[in-house]
């Protein structure tokens, strides 16, 4: 496997961290909440120091994890981050705030001030945040009928981007854009509210699942071609992953690292900015679908063996596998109930795996599905 490794970022952590930063995070943080107002072992305090781990390499990836897992009590913090003056930081922030989702109500103010910042990937990264903590909805991807389907809180539909060519996934990017993978026409679009292109990416070979990241390039699982890149607003590569058996999906994470789904490798695997593996899952029949869940676990929709199983750290199962028939999607919420697109289906399950809501496809093929 061979990696083309994105511009690397410098983080400087320097001792006494207030110390000569300004009006940068550190003195933002330490100004506010101090141990006078909260105990040490309070989750404000705990999302504090979440935070300024931010700055470490060896720690971000505790960070992020840490700060979704503490759900409402992270927004603040994350809030006054935006105003730090590292670019690079305060689109973290902003990331983390967007994967909060309606937890991160409070940062709405904070991340409309930030859409106004100097620097264009802060600017794009708050808006890109606002946009998911705003999104109530469902969004159903089906392949079959070749449109993407966006429900209410309530289950009623409200909008249905039809003339598709197979369709794979679809998730909000700013506004009311989607950005949508047609596996079949071999391109990636964003569509306007009008179901018009606003922008698109074509030197694909059948891809599966396409993100976009809040500083504004989109991560594309690109099957036929064994690759996953990144490519920016004006199409042109800047990371990829080349000699893969059929990456059918893959997700940035908020600390750098990518994580990687091989149907026919059979596996699933992180990788860092260099390309190098960090993490590995072997033996799985046909992968579909793989989320890192904040308790540092995977989540993995395995399609043929019709199965969602969690793994730990080291790639040990953690509980019994749920049977689900032909699954292609399996996403954990924030609540702990897990959406699940299963070809015939789409549905909700609690935390025990019993089923809270579903709908049923007749004709079509129930692939994807999103919802905060």
């Amino acid at each position: 496997m061979r990696a083309t490794p994105a511009k690397a970022v410098t983080f400087r952590w320097r001792q006494g961290w207030a110390r000569g930063l300004g009006f940068g995070l550190a003195l933002v943080l330490t100004s506010v909440g101090t141990s006078q107002d909260k105990p040490p072992d309070s989750d404000g305090a705990k999302a504090q120091r979440l935070v300024r781990f931010l700055e470490l390499p060896e720690r971000r990836s505790e960070a992020w994890r840490g700060l979704l897992q503490l759900r409402t009590a992270a927004a603040p913090p994350l809030a006054l981050a935006l105003q730090d003056p590292r670019p690079e930081l305060a689109v973290r922030a902003a990331w983390i705030l967007g994967l909060l989702g309606p937890d991160a109500e409070m940062a709405v103010p904070a991340l409309q001030r930030g859409k106004k910042a100097k620097a264009a990937e802060v600017a794009l990264a708050c808006d890109w945040a606002l946009t998911r903590i705003a999104f109530r909805g469902t969004l159903l991807v089906d392949y079959s009928a070749n449109s993407v389907v966006v429900l209410d809180g309530l289950g009623q539909q409200t909008r249905e981007v039809e003339k598709l060519n197979g369709p794979w996934f679809a998730e909000p990017t700013t506004g009311t854009n989607l950005l949508v993978s047609e596996y079949t026409n071999n391109r990636v679009r964003e569509l306007d509210a009008e179901g018009d292109e606003v922008w698109t990416f074509t030197e694909l070979n059948n891809p599966y699942h396409a993100q976009r990241l809040p500083g504004g390039n989109t991560m594309i699982a690109d099957a036929g071609n064994g690759r996953v890149v990144e490519v920016d607003r004006a199409g042109k590569v800047v990371w990829e992953v080349k000699d893969l058996k059929r990456p059918v999906a893959a997700e940035r994470l908020p600390d750098g690292n990518t994580l990687v789904c091989e149907q026919e490798g059979g596996r699933v695997h992180e990788v860092d900015a260099a390309g190098r593996v960090v993490f590995e899952v072997t033996g799985l029949n046909r992968p579909q679908r793989a989320q890192r869940l904040p308790n540092g676990n995977t989540l993995i929709a395995v399609h043929v063996a019709g199965e969602v199983v969690e793994v730990d750290a080291a790639g040990k199962p953690v509980r019994d596998a749920w049977k689900i028939p032909e699954a292609q999607m399996a996403w954990r919420r924030g609540d702990g109930h897990v959406l699940v697109a299963a070809t015939k289906y789409w549905a909700e399950l609690d935390a025990d795996g019993k089923e809270l809501w579903r709908k049923d496809v007749r004709d079509g093929y129930a692939v994807a599905i999103l919802r905060q």
